[in-house]
């Protein structure tokens, strides 16, 4: 009885032992899962405001995903690496996305501009690829990015750094801020490393007329596979040619030149050179430039002396005692100037160097954007005094002040061929400008004397294959006439009609009628003989001859001479001015009168095109910007 008794009672308090325990668990897990349920509300409240329309804008389904009723959730962004846009044919409309969408996320903006939104089409996509995101910064789901692809995707978008030099051997400075066409990025240090944001610009109003919009609305952006490749390189001072090739021309050593040791004479005339190219290179004041060219005030030409020294500089900087003129210190400053610059202007030999990018900091770009420097033309450059005699038979060629073999001269026919508007900003580094204007200078010279381009149409007719060369002179004028009386800004609208127009005017360069050889040619001659543009615009401009009568003339060429005798006026027996013109590269044929003006037409946009640049320098950042980069 007692032993029953004493199991019965070992039972009970082993059962209550149990129901203690129990209890607790239960207790324990209660308060873990309303713990869990706390931080799971705290955390969907969080994400609700990372994930609204507000921080996201349309990629909030493509974001975020839920499953098990809504208990797991899933959060991915998009990332863009250069190589997945160079192995597709560029988006016409990259870098042209509406800027509606003004989402608390700045890579939702950023990404907007570049034109890529979820509901592109499938075949679009394949430019960027979702990842998981990581927690949220800022109170906004960031988008990261590997800082090199950053960096290429500016350089080409032709953003540019505030600082005077940017270094490629010391860490990027934060906080530091970029500005391009599109806008600016402010990058910052924070506990999530590096952190970027992008603030896009005000929309900008077209400057080309409505009518001039609406005649190009329905045209196609030309989508040629080159573009994205061409703009890698000119972002990194090349030049792109055919078939995956291209043409770098390097600069020298200012101190020594390359292979060849220099005299004292030389190096001191090569010291004058890079002084006169950052005082023109640069918006300096009149008291920067003084400090440049003389340092302190004792040293300065006593005229100089005593305009600096007045009570006011910046009014006599300024011309303010005599409204709409420049001030006496400018026209001291611009005469001096002008001294410099006929002392120090060099000529530049442009020879073959294998290799170079082997050991350039340029290559070591191009390798970081999938670009093939093995197969790169590479040159480098010597510099020489204007009045020294040139090697006729090493450097038989020139255009401006580049000097250059043969071969040599081929490649830079082919790379200016190539080079088109593309739909953006022009966006070359500084040297290659540089380069560009040797081959543009005449086509400037005659832009800044004309107030228009071309004669008026008048009812002049057209044939229906180049009907469209009509609007392409119209487009002109109008470029011309903003230039001129205007503050020019193109919005990304007017630089895509520069390129539909461009674009429309190659099958008629090509020649859709009776006419023989590559009229592509042309577009060469005007570019490589100076004098030629400004003869044709001359016989139209001085009513020699109507534009319906030139478009009925043709123009032979053989044996490198491009003979336009037929061409009323052209020639000048007055002045023996020759109809006939050598230059090297354009092959036998004939061609038309309106090849000949689509021609000029297309050199006069493509300047237009070029003129308007946007120098980028921020691609010296590829090693300095860390590795992961976060855009909030």
């Amino acid at each position: 009885m007692d032993d029953a008794s004493s199991t019965t009672d070992a039972v009970g308090i082993v059962s209550t032992v149990a129901s203690v325990v129990s209890a607790f668990i239960a207790g324990i897990t209660l308060f873990t899962v309303y713990i869990a349920a706390l931080q799971l509300a705290s955390q969907n409240r969080m994400y609700r405001l990372g994930l609204s329309w507000r921080a996201i804008g349309p990629w909030k389904q493509k974001v975020a995903s839920s499953s098990y009723f809504g208990l797991r959730r899933k959060v991915s962004v998009p990332v863009v690496s250069i190589s997945s846009l160079l192995s597709r044919v560029p988006n016409p409309d990259l870098e042209d996305g509406p800027n509606n969408v003004q989402a608390k996320a700045s890579w939702v903006t950023f990404m907007q501009a570049l034109g890529m939104d979820p509901e592109s089409p499938p075949e679009e996509k394949d430019l960027y690829e979702m990842q998981d995101a990581s927690e949220l910064v800022n109170g906004v789901i960031p988008m990261p990015w590997e800082g090199k692809n950053l960096v290429a995707i500016c350089s080409i978008l032709g953003f540019q750094s505030h600082e005077k030099r940017p270094s490629y051997q010391n860490p990027m400075p934060l906080p530091m801020q970029w500005s391009g066409p599109l806008g600016w990025l402010q990058f910052r240090s924070s506990t999530n490393a590096c952190v970027v944001e992008f603030r896009s610009r005000m929309s900008v109003s077209d400057q080309i007329p409505h009518d001039i919009h609406r005649y190009w609305q329905d045209f196609d952006m030309p989508q040629e596979p080159h573009f994205l490749h061409s703009r890698l390189w000119n972002a990194i001072g090349g030049l792109s040619l055919a078939g995956g090739r291209a043409l770098y021309l390097g600069g020298a050593d200012r101190d020594k030149g390359p292979r060849d040791m220099e005299t004292e004479t030389a190096k001191e005339e090569r010291t004058q050179a890079k002084l006169f190219e950052d005082l023109t290179s640069e918006d300096l004041s009149s008291e920067n430039i003084l400090l440049k060219l003389y340092g302190k005030k004792k040293d300065r030409p006593k005229a100089l002396q005593r305009d600096s020294n007045r009570s006011n500089p910046s009014q006599v900087e300024r011309g303010a005692n005599n409204p709409g003129r420049p001030g006496i210190l400018d026209d001291l400053l611009r005469e001096e100037l002008g001294k410099l610059g006929n002392t120090c202007r060099m000529k530049e030999l442009l020879r073959p160097c294998p290799g170079l990018l082997s050991v350039a900091i340029n290559g070591e770009l191009a390798d970081s954007r999938g670009l093939e420097i093995h197969t790169c033309e590479e040159h480098d450059r010597k510099y020489v005094p204007d009045d020294e005699d040139i090697d006729a038979g090493l450097y038989p060629h020139h255009i401006g002040d580049l000097y250059m073999g043969k071969d040599l001269l081929k490649l830079v026919k082919d790379a200016l061929l190539l080079l088109r508007p593309d739909g953006f900003y022009f966006s070359p580094t500084h040297p290659l400008m540089s380069d560009l204007m040797e081959a543009y200078g005449h086509i400037e010279q005659q832009s800044n004397k004309a107030m228009q381009i071309f004669p008026d149409c008048g009812n002049t007719t057209f044939p229906a294959e180049a009907i469209h060369l009509r609007s392409a002179m119209i487009l002109c004028n109008n470029l011309q006439s903003t230039r001129k009386t205007s503050y020019a800004v193109f919005s990304v609208n007017d630089m895509r009609i520069l390129a539909k127009a461009s674009h429309s005017l190659k099958p008629i360069i090509s020649g859709n009628r009776a006419a023989s050889g590559d009229g592509r040619d042309l577009i060469w001659a005007i570019l490589h003989r100076p004098d030629l543009s400004g003869r044709i615009r001359e016989s139209l401009s001085l009513g020699n001859i109507s534009i319906s009568q030139f478009i009925q003339a043709t123009v032979q060429c053989n044996d490198g001479v491009l003979d336009c005798s037929s061409i009323p006026g052209l020639g000048d027996p007055l002045v023996e001015k020759s109809a006939q013109f050598s230059i090297p590269l354009v092959g036998d044929g004939e061609y038309t009168g309106l090849q000949v003006l689509a021609a000029l037409a297309d050199v006069f946009i493509t300047y237009y095109w070029i003129n308007k640049r946007w120098i980028t320098d921020v691609a010296v950042y590829d090693w300095t910007i860390p590795q992961s980069v976060t855009m909030c």
